[in-house]
């Protein structure tokens, strides 16, 4: 059994360092824009003293574009191309696929954090969280439910072509609609609603909180645990419309 799940995990690897497209964006370009918008920050305020607050941000956005939009995209056209089926007759199950996406989203989600903290301690001195073990954790559960979320969501999808104008779509959302990239503050009061409902916008606070050593907001955590039951919901609804 050990070793077909390693020949796969070997092989998803390869195929996913193989994409330059996927590859160079999800593990460079956070790490740039990182250090460019810090440097910017820090000669217009003459400080990098509150930068450690963007840690989590930037990890939760890279852990995004893993799970969601690289593996669930993923995901989707190996189903269309009848890999998953190929997969099956041999001595792979769905577990060993499953466990394969899970390992190397957490794999590059860690090393998209690591690569951000790095870049904070190195180059800005940053403040680093007295929370770090807790926050790990908490940053592993929010991994675990963003793969959840991503696989529920892009199951419903038969081929990419359908998939592709979702995957946009939620890209922006989760980018501009979060508090990811601008506070939410900023957001118009009728718009607000479109940010609370938004999964991503509680795992940002959630990460936050925990980073900063504050209390964290039971709202949070409750909306998560409705997403949770929401996500395996999907996954069960999908199964028994294949059964039947």
């Amino acid at each position: 059994m050990a070793k077909p799940l390693l020949r796969l995990m070997k092989y998803d690897f390869i195929v996913f360092l193989r994409e330059p497209f996927f590859a160079l964006p999800i593990l460079l370009l956070p790490g740039i824009f990182f250090f460019i918008f810090m440097s910017i920050f820090e000669k217009q305020i003459g400080s990098s003293e509150n930068f450690g607050q963007y840690i989590p941000v930037y990890a939760l956005l890279i852990s995004f574009l893993v799970l969601f939009f690289n593996i669930g995209l993923q995901y989707v056209t190996e189903k269309e191309r009848g890999i998953h089926k190929r997969l099956i007759l041999s001595s792979i199950t769905t577990f060993h696929i499953v466990f394969t996406y899970i390992t190397r989203g957490v794999i590059l989600s860690v090393i998209g954090f690591l690569e951000i903290l790095l870049i904070g301690i190195l180059a800005f001195d940053t403040k680093i969280t007295d929370n770090l073990l807790l926050f790990v954790i908490v940053f592993l559960i929010v991994i675990g439910i963003t793969l959840l979320f991503s696989l529920s969501t892009h199951n419903l999808f038969k081929n990419s072509r359908q998939v592709l104008p979702f995957t946009i779509i939620m890209f922006q959302y989760v980018l501009f609609g979060s508090g990811l990239m601008f506070p939410v503050d900023n957001v118009p009061e009728y718009l607000k609603f479109l940010v609370y409902i938004n999964p991503f916008y509680h795992m940002n606070e959630l990460l936050l909180s925990v980073w900063n050593g504050e209390k964290v907001n039971m709202n949070n955590i409750l909306y998560l645990a409705f997403i949770i039951v929401a996500c395996i919901g999907l996954i069960m609804l999908k199964s028994r419309k294949k059964e039947n």
